[in-house]
């Protein structure tokens, strides 16, 4: 039976020699293992903007609607890229522009930059170099920046619950961003605030597309004119949860996702 300090050469307390020092320490070398996420894909994400905005040159202080523009054979208005993440990182980059309207009129458009975290699916950004014209581009253009965030849907990769805020800086005097949404005028002056989404085209090479069921058709979507959704004779189906998305896709797991003003069944198709 060991004893404390014996022959035997134990510490105190049966604790080898040399163990109880405190003044030995080691420098280890270590490199961070790479994040092997895989669910943020990088590529061009298509999707809507849409709000309402508050113009100086706007005398009646109504607010006016804001979408973008999608033209046949080109992305959608609203749409940027997400780059791949570095060795080690979970943080894509993403750039963008907005391409739309004021009052279905007014050339509204503006540059899109931020991170994505993809472990944690937060998307945050801003807005800038923003600007309306009247009738035509450059014609009396004001000028605008602000902020967006939204949430990254893995399963589908797709940006929802998005939301933005921009302030008009040629306003005089210049708005302010809102401390909380929804915007009030009264409270922060001339811009804008509104949601957005955005997804991946739509992959006709991916072997796991399905064809709609017999009361649905494939076609553009919301989520751009290259993201192919099932739509019905009203457009995409509305959801409140996924629940609802199971009544039209029985045994499909479609999720209800807002990806939109709405949320909506997000059921990818092929033709």
């Amino acid at each position: 039976m060991l004893a404390g300090g014996g022959a035997d050469g134990g510490g105190a307390g049966g604790v080898p020699p040399g163990n109880e020092r405190t003044d030995i320490t080691f420098d280890w070398q270590s490199t961070a293992q790479p994040v092997q996420d895989g669910t943020c894909p990088p590529g061009l994400y298509e999707g809507n903007f849409q709000g309402i905005y508050w113009s100086a040159l706007d005398p009646t202080h109504i607010g006016l609607p804001i979408t973008n523009v999608d033209l046949p054979g080109a992305p959608s208005g609203f749409h940027f890229v997400l780059e791949p993440a570095e060795g080690g990182e979970t943080i894509q980059r993403v750039t963008g522009e907005i391409d739309g309207l004021a009052d279905l009129l007014f050339p509204f458009k503006a540059k899109l930059e931020g991170q994505l975290n993809c472990r944690s699916g937060v998307f945050s950004g801003k807005l800038f170099d923003g600007s309306y014209s009247i009738l035509a581009d450059g014609f009396l253009p004001q000028r605008f920046d602000g902020v967006a965030s939204a949430k990254y849907d893995k399963r589908t990769h797709t940006f929802v619950n998005g939301s933005w805020d921009v302030r008009e800086t040629s306003a005089v005097p210049p708005g302010t961003l809102a401390p909380s949404l929804p915007r009030d005028f009264n409270r922060d002056g001339f811009g804008g605030f509104g949601d957005f989404a955005a997804a991946l085209p739509t992959d006709l090479s991916d072997p796991n597309l399905k064809a709609c069921p017999a009361s649905f058709t494939c076609g553009p979507s919301v989520l751009g004119p290259n993201k192919l959704l099932c739509n019905g004779a009203l457009g995409t189906p509305a959801c409140a949860t996924d629940a609802d998305c199971n009544v039209h896709f029985p045994g499909e797991g479609v999720l209800c996702l807002k990806a939109s003003l709405f949320s909506l069944c997000v059921r990818e198709c092929k033709p």
